[in-house]
């Protein structure tokens, strides 16, 4: 396949199915390789597609910095799909975050202002207190721009439905932004898929895994929609760590903490399910971006 871009190459995972961590008599486990993206994370579909979208709309002028708030992924494909359509940008991401995600954006060279780490949303405060200045930044909004769905809707969900021939029984995936859940499950309901979609959590406010929302009740995303969710669970960084290293060292698989979560309840779900049926859970992001933290054994 040929290209004219690295966006190009945004969206079209493959999924693989998973063959050491399951066990005879469980659903079929199928991973959607979003950490396949050329920056690494599912978060480029949804900055190219709003970015793409202001730009057919006018509402993105080529002197904005392009602003949002980011734990790191959206962040660094803001980072990466600015520079190649020659934006400026910024980011503001909790000074808790690992310093690898850091030092992606910068190379990038995207600003980045860090924020206090005792608050979960601090830097959600802070990009919502510069947007006001609209003249100078274009706010991309991950969190309530309804692009973030429809990215998912007609990339993540289409393929998933295609990939799977629509025989798909449990879809699994963090709950951030809540946009890949959203646009995944309407994507399959409006095909009649009765799949059951689950979301995951971290089990506490201060988890280390990056990228995850736990609802804590002091923000909720607003295109976050609970009635398309069957069921909301939260899993412990211990069991989401140990998920991933696991995922690397009997699938060859490596990606960061929030993968392991998902993954962790997807093979819980392939057990209660049994054979015949099939699990497909989201590889969110690459584990290169957590080697300073206690993903990776000393």
């Amino acid at each position: 396949m040929s290209t004219t871009s690295v966006l190009d190459t945004i969206g079209n995972t493959p999924m693989i199915p998973l063959r050491r961590v399951t066990e005879p008599g469980m659903a079929t486990v199928l991973m959607k390789m979003e950490a396949w993206n050329p920056s690494g994370s599912l978060k480029d579909r949804i900055v190219k597609y709003i970015i793409e979208e202001a730009e057919n709309s006018g509402t993105l002028q080529a002197h904005q910095i392009i602003i949002d708030a980011s734990s790191g992924n959206t962040g660094i494909a803001i980072a990466m799909v600015a520079t190649l359509k020659g934006y400026r940008s910024r980011i503001y991401m909790p000074e808790t975050k690992s310093v690898e995600r850091r030092k992606i954006m910068r190379t990038w060279g995207t600003e980045l202002v860090l924020t206090s780490g005792a608050d979960q949303n601090s830097h959600i405060w802070a990009v919502q207190e510069a947007a006001k200045d609209t003249g100078t930044f274009f706010y991309l909004n991950q969190n309530g721009n309804p692009g973030n769905v429809l990215a998912h809707y007609h990339g993540t969900g289409a393929e998933i439905y295609d990939q799977t021939q629509g025989r798909i029984d449990c879809f699994v995936a963090g709950v951030g932004t809540g946009g890949t859940l959203m646009g995944v499950a309407r994507y399959l309901k409006d095909k009649g898929c009765r799949a059951s979609i689950v979301a995951i959590e971290p089990d506490d406010s201060h988890s280390k895994i990056e990228g995850l929302l736990h609802f804590d009740g002091s923000f909720v995303p607003p295109i976050w929609d609970r009635s398309s969710i069957s069921e909301q669970i939260r899993v412990t960084d211990e069991v989401a760590f140990e998920a991933a290293r696991r995922l690397a060292r009997e699938e060859g698989i490596f990606c960061g903490p929030s993968t392991g979560a998902i993954l962790s309840v997807a093979l819980a779900k392939a057990r209660e399910l049994g054979s015949g049926r099939t699990v497909v859970a989201v590889a969110c992001d690459r584990g290169e971006r957590y080697l300073s933290t206690k993903l990776v054994p000393e």
